[in-house]
């Protein structure tokens, strides 16, 4: 935009005056626009130097990511043959969807797929108490449990990270240990009491176990937007969820983040939880999930197996 183009101005005039710039940036072809050098840095260490900046983007996000694209979705388990979740003939009172229907086995990575208004959030949000259900029901293991509130589904091990994670997932003005301990209270007191020391403890645990670039006591909002994620996982995950909800989970992320969010959800999978994940990024989903439920004006247009799955099939039902 005019904005980048007055920046770019600005940056060659510095240049031709002799002023070393640095410039740092998640926007891969700014950087090759404008850079001479290319440093990649990850995890906090300096991984490769390129000596132009004429270098492909996907030879610096294969850098950033430390594997190949092609290896950017890790492999995906078999999942058994039992049910975890079933959800039957779901229906909103806002008509948002209506006589949604599918199954998540334990262990399997399910997609959900569609066009914006296609009724994805909503559904999702339903499935975990947030938003109202007019008919139908869910079922966790061959029992009813359909939700009434957030509440409800947390104490049936449903868990959701929200799409908007700024305004529904965590608290940007409290601490990483304040985020995680809100999610998990139950868990830290002892006889009714609530320590700092005990949250601390609890957090700091959690930070090393679900690799949140972060200490204890640092404001959410200081954090990457990678890294804000991985605090609404970790808190939820802290739990030991049976189901994981995840609406548009690496939505404003830089790829290398993305890369590390693919591989949690996968060892979710392998740990026998059921995960549902949304997302509008029709490679995303391809690459995750071994099923695929596309919705169309809130509808249940199909149910594709990983085979059968492509973006043209996926496009196909979400234009019905």
């Amino acid at each position: 935009g005019e904005e980048t183009l007055l920046l770019f101005q600005q940056i060659e005039r510095l240049k031709s005056e002799g002023v070393g710039i640095i410039y740092i940036s998640h926007r891969l072809e700014e950087i090759r626009q404008v850079a001479d050098r290319i440093v990649v840095m990850r995890d906090g260490a300096k991984v490769q130097e390129f000596e132009s900046g004429d270098v492909p983007i996907r030879t610096i996000v294969e850098a950033m990511v430390g594997r190949s694209l092609e290896r950017m979705f890790p492999a995906l388990p078999v999942p058994t043959d039992q049910v975890t979740l079933e959800v039957r003939n779901l229906s909103s009172p806002s008509k948002a969807f209506r006589d949604i229907s599918f199954s998540v086995r334990r262990g399997e990575v399910f997609g959900i797929a569609g066009l914006m208004g296609a009724g994805r959030t909503e559904l999702v949000r339903a499935i975990s108490g947030a938003d109202p259900i007019s008919g139908g029901e869910v079922l966790l293991h061959g029992k009813p449990v359909t939700p009434r509130s957030p509440v409800d589904a947390i104490r049936n091990g449903i868990v959701l990270v929200p799409e908007d994670r700024k305004l529904q997932g965590v608290v940007l003005d409290h601490s990483i240990a304040e985020n995680i301990g809100y999610a998990n209270l139950d868990e830290i007191s002892r006889n009714g009491w609530i320590s700092s020391r005990r949250i601390q403890q609890f957090a700091e645990d959690c930070i090393r176990t679900f690799g949140v670039k972060g200490r204890g006591g640092q404001n959410a909002g200081e954090l990457s937007g990678g890294n804000q994620q991985k605090v609404v996982l970790a808190k939820w995950l802290a739990r030991k969820p049976q189901v994981v909800v995840l609406d548009e989970p690496t939505r404003g992320i830089d790829v290398g983040a993305r890369s590390s969010i693919y591989d949690l959800i996968i060892d979710l999978a392998r740990e026998g939880v059921a995960v549902i994940v949304v997302s509008s990024d029709l490679e995303e989903v391809l690459g995750v999930s071994s099923r695929i439920l596309v919705m169309a004006q809130g509808k249940q247009a199909g149910i594709l197996n990983r085979e059968d799955a492509n973006d043209v099939s996926i496009m196909q039902l979400a234009t019905i």
